[in-house]
């Protein structure tokens, strides 16, 4: 940790910022002197910004998108992200680690930071200590820069405590000419890193806008967004993963403290409600502000490339563009904090977009589409039937059958090929399923129209060579993330990656109601769940459920986490929260320790293509010391007081 402390004075300034909003994206000067940028408002600007630059890029291909059983990529591309679910994380090869950041693997120049966390947060506390001099500032404005700075404190510490739970906290600027037994801190309890990283949170709301309305000051930390991440702390440290974790139990620091909760099932019950009540004050900022669930505009289906199909189909297409705009309508009315790039990068072929896409018939080469990072079929199999249950609950569902080959009929013309041969098990599913899943012989909207997908051997969107590795692992494609205006020559539409969404605030709100109450509060949890399923076209739970192979299923508390759990791995599906969500709920071993299905794509008829095979090469290997992630060996080495996270 102590190495990077010398990046402070000329890191801050040397950095070529992504930004964090269109009024952040600010390259910093690397001529000045970190003196000068606090002598007018003008440079100090530029420490704000750099205080920004290091948020992940989440929609980056090299990010956590690709390590969970979501997604899936040829083995010839795997990146650190797939990496660390095949099992080559250690504390040798710290992968994936916003400990370390870029570690100096293959793939590490795309890490998920560019670098170590502990370098924005000395940064954040050096731009603490300076802003009060700069002179042509009111007292308000350093009031509420600071307030951000603070903010982006907690944030990054929330990053680290995700990953490592126990971690040293960075209380203050530490100066260049400390030795090295000042910087040689030792690990603090996790409810010491939360009650920290809260403390920081209701320190600086105050101090913000209420809410950001003004566009060229979009993905600025406000009061909503602050309230909204303080629930998301909260909700985090009273998941298993963090809260009365035998697992756990036994490991301290070498004088003796324990660093995580010691079967206190008090403590325990008192986490979930203090959660809940951080829940109930941000849903109602949230509902002050006008921040609600995306609806498409009606008055828009006139422009979209479904015009004819939207006055015939009232079952899907609407629900379709509703879910899947939510996600790629630029600082939609859902969107509570979001990031953009307003440029291309050095890294920008590696922005999600592209790499999630089909070849267009136009493209003029391969580039212009990789192909090789989507779903995985495992995936395909979270969303619901067209009755509103998972699919081996819905008595309708032939789930025994479910890769049998069938033939498209004209109920499914506006997201299948009519007449043509798919799997069963692409057949009457929920809305969300064909928002976010282009399958073979599947109709899927981009580059300006209406796009039939013929995915078999050297068919247009199939391998064209038995070694062909630019094309979908599993013989599925990813729409959800792909805005529709998207081209293949590579001109990405681009949108906010939302950060923190309402759909994402009703979902947890949801777990911590009943976490805490149960079968009390059941009519509010079903009502949650049901206005988000509404919005998506899904039958309300209770109608669906009705008709389950365990019908009362819902009506008890640990059969509603598991609709909760399933209800949350639908709406977030492919935005980056499946890896913490399943870590946080202990349910690693359950989803993670699992074969990866795909399609065989070397066939060329429906009947061998839909037989599904296992790249031995691509098998997920979980085990318990993978809930959190090892202290890097050499930080280990310098920091004698730090001890290493189990299993490492």
């Amino acid at each position: 940790m102590k190495k990077y402390i010398k990046y402070i004075l000329f890191g801050v300034l040397a950095i070529t910022a992504s930004g964090c909003s269109d009024y952040l994206d600010v390259v910093p000067d690397n001529t000045q002197e970190i003196s000068a940028l606090f002598n007018r408002k003008e440079t100090a600007y530029r420490a704000l910004a750099t205080c920004y630059h290091y948020i992940p890029e989440y929609d980056n291909t090299y990010s956590f998108l690709g390590m969970s059983d979501e997604m899936i990529m040829s083995i010839n591309r795997v990146t650190d992200g797939k990496n660390a679910v095949l099992g080559k994380i250690s504390a040798d090869q710290p992968i994936m680690s916003f400990w370390y950041g870029d570690w100096g693997g293959s793939w590490s120049e795309h890490a998920p930071c560019e670098a170590s966390l502990f370098i924005p947060l000395r940064i954040c506390h050096t731009f603490l200590n300076n802003i009060d001099r700069v002179p042509d500032m009111s007292q308000s404005e350093k009031s509420r820069w600071s307030g951000e700075v603070k903010f982006l404190i907690a944030y990054y510490h929330f990053l680290l405590f995700t990953q490592y739970g126990a971690i040293p906290l960075i209380r203050e600027e530490t100066p260049l000419d400390v030795s090295d037994k000042a910087n040689q801190q030792a690990r603090e309890p996790v409810d010491t890193v939360v009650n920290y990283i809260v403390s920081l949170l209701d320190e600086s709301v105050n101090a913000l806008p209420v809410r950001i309305i003004n566009t060229s000051e979009m993905g600025r930390i406000d009061q909503v967004i602050n309230r909204c991440f303080k629930a998301k702390v909260l909700l985090y440290a009273a998941s298993p993963l963090f809260n009365n974790n035998p697992l756990y139990y036994s490991l301290e620091n070498k004088d003796g403290t324990k660093l995580f909760p010691q079967n206190d099932t008090e403590l325990e019950k008192q986490k979930w409600q203090r959660a809940l009540a951080a829940y109930e004050e941000a849903l109602t900022m949230c509902r002050s502000a006008n921040i609600h669930l995306f609806k498409y505009p009606s008055s828009d289906y006139s422009k979209t490339v479904d015009a004819r199909n939207f006055r015939n189909d009232s079952i899907r297409l609407p629900y379709m563009y509703n879910y899947q705009y939510a996600m790629v309508s630029k600082w939609n009315e859902e969107v509570i904090w979001g990031c953009s790039r307003t440029t291309d990068q050095v890294l920008s072929w590696h922005e999600i977009q592209r790499s999630i896409n089909y070849k267009s018939s136009a493209a003029t080469s391969t580039g212009d589409a990789w192909q090789w990072f989507g779903p995985t079929l495992n995936a395909t199999e979270f969303f619901y039937t067209q009755n509103g249950l998972p699919l081996d609950e819905d008595p309708s569902f032939d789930y025994e059958h479910k890769d049998s080959v069938v033939t498209i009929t004209a109920d499914h013309n506006t997201v299948a090929q009519v007449g043509e041969q798919t799997a069963y098990m692409f057949m009457n599913r929920e809305p969300r399923f064909y928002a976010s899943i282009g399958f073979d012989r599947s109709r899927v909207r981009g580059y300006g129209t209406i796009y039939n997908l013929k995915m078999r051997y050297q068919e247009a969107n199939g391998r064209q060579t038995h070694d062909d590795i630019d094309v979908p692992t599993s013989g599925v494609f990813l729409r959800k993330l792909m805005h529709p205006d998207t081209q293949g020559n590579g001109t990405i539409t681009r949108y906010a990656w939302p950060i923190i969404r309402y759909n994402e605030m009703m979902l947890s709100y949801a777990e911590c109601l009943n976490e805490v109450y149960g079968e009390q509060r059941q009519g509010e949890i079903l009502a949650l769940l049901d206005t988000i399923r509404a919005r998506s076209g899904v039958p309300s739970v209770e109608t669906a459920w009705a008709n389950a192979k365990h019908a009362n299923k819902y009506m008890t508390k640990d059969g509603m986490r598991e609709i909760i759990k399933q209800e949350r791995t639908v709406e977030l599906a492919f935005e980056g929260y499946r890896n913490d969500d399943v870590r946080r709920w202990l349910e690693g071993s359950k989803y993670f320790n699992t074969n990866i299905w795909q399609w065989n794509s070397d066939a060329t008829t429906a009947a061998e293509y839909y037989k599904r095979v296992q790249d031995p090469e691509l098998l997920h290997v979980f085990t318990t010391r993978n809930y959190l992630w090892p202290i890097p060996t050499d930080e280990m080495v310098k920091n004698p007081n730090l001890v290493q996270n189990p299993g490492y």
